[in-house]
């Protein structure tokens, strides 16, 4: 299996995508990645149905799924535990939440995809309440046997996966499920179009809130292409400023942001009240006010990038690809979960939850 599965389709770089469909003519992602030749992964799919690589399941089933990862920067080896079955799709607001605006682009990319193959390749990642534990619990007891499929990915995570057909069992699951609002960690573009197809069902791996192996890591933003930027200029317009970007911990009523430029490394300790979030408040308080960079021009993509190791951030200020990298801290879940259940919506790339789902392991066909 670990010669077949991928990550998710959105973030597989140019060369992991190359390594992948080196690794066999039925990688997962000459499926996800046909770049724009979407009949030709419908003819792919076909064939491998016909030649046995993919088998159609006889029955219903819920699939319990396990990640046993170490934590980038610690190394703690942890493990999140989670199961994948069907969803109502409906729109936002009621049962399903999200936390973060999408793109177009990779929205129409999935819809063609979609369209021309009539398979979910991907499940969405979503979040569930579970204070009490007992839906872990359920999971825990499944995986005390051995997995019907185990393999470790080219990141060293170990993915395990069980099937679980007993009635009894799936009902009791379906009754803990069904009063609990979801929020949407990974997947918002294919949720959406599953919506915009029209889909009853959609494929979904939950996860709860409270798991012990749950984590969401800083995505740093890169600000570049702004025409006449003064480093000094900008660098007086913000708050508190002191020297260097270590320690990225936010004082009492503030939020703190790392700033490298070419011209040094910094931090500016904005004020915020307990609980603001660091991508929202730098996207209200720095980006718009004093950078121009609105919502909309995020939304399009023009001046914004996105590293997800600070090392990666700081190298495109260093390299000169990038005018300023802004540096933040890892998004507290619970803050993220509160303001995204009461309708707030976060800036693109607020969040990066590690490790990603793996790709090509349960397919939903429509």
């Amino acid at each position: 299996m670990g010669q077949l599965a991928t990550l998710p389709y959105d973030v597989i770089p140019a060369a992991l995508e190359e390594e992948y469909k080196a690794r066999s003519p039925y990688n997962f992602a000459h499926l996800i990645l046909p770049r724009g030749d979407y009949d030709g992964a419908a003819a792919k799919l076909r064939n491998w149905k016909s030649v046995g690589v993919l088998a159609t399941d006889q029955e219903d089933a819920v699939f319990v799924y396990e990640q046993v990862f170490a934590a980038p920067g610690s190394g703690e080896v942890l493990t999140r535990r989670g199961f994948i079955a069907l969803g109502d799709t409906e729109d936002y607001g009621t049962t399903v939440f999200r936390h973060e605006r999408t793109m177009s682009g990779p929205k129409e990319d999935r819809f063609r995809l979609l369209q021309a193959t009539r398979v979910q390749f991907d499940s969405i990642f979503m979040l569930f309440p579970d204070p009490a534990g007992d839906v872990d619990a359920m999971l825990d007891a499944v995986c005390a046997g051995a997995p019907g499929l185990e393999y470790r990915d080219h990141e060293g995570t170990r993915h395990k996966l069980w099937r679980v057909a007993d009635a009894a069992w799936i009902g009791a699951l379906q009754a803990k499920m069904a009063e609990r609002k979801l929020l949407i960690a990974d997947g918002h573009h294919r949720y959406e179009t599953a919506l915009r197809m029209g889909q009853p069902r959609t494929l979904m791996t939950f996860v709860s809130l409270q798991s012990k192996g749950l984590r969401c890591f800083a995505t740093h933003r890169i600000v570049h292409s702004l025409k006449e930027f003064q480093p000094e200029a900008f660098l007086a317009k913000l708050p508190n400023v002191g020297m260097g970007v270590d320690p990225l911990v936010s004082p009492a009523g503030y939020v703190r942001f790392g700033v490298a430029m070419e011209n040094g490394e910094y931090h500016a300790d904005v004020p915020a009240p307990e609980g603001a979030l660091n991508v929202a408040v730098l996207q209200e308080r720095v980006l718009t006010p004093l950078l121009g960079i609105t919502p909309e021009v995020v939304t399009a993509g023009t001046n914004l990038a996105y590293k997800r190791s600070l090392e990666e951030a700081l190298e495109e200020v260093r390299s000169g690809r990038g005018q300023i990298a802004f540096l933040l801290e890892d998004l507290a879940i619970d803050g993220m979960a509160k303001v995204s259940f009461a309708g707030e919506v976060l800036p693109q790339k607020s969040t990066y939850f590690y490790p990603k789902l793996g790709s090509g392991l349960i397919m939903l066909e429509l």
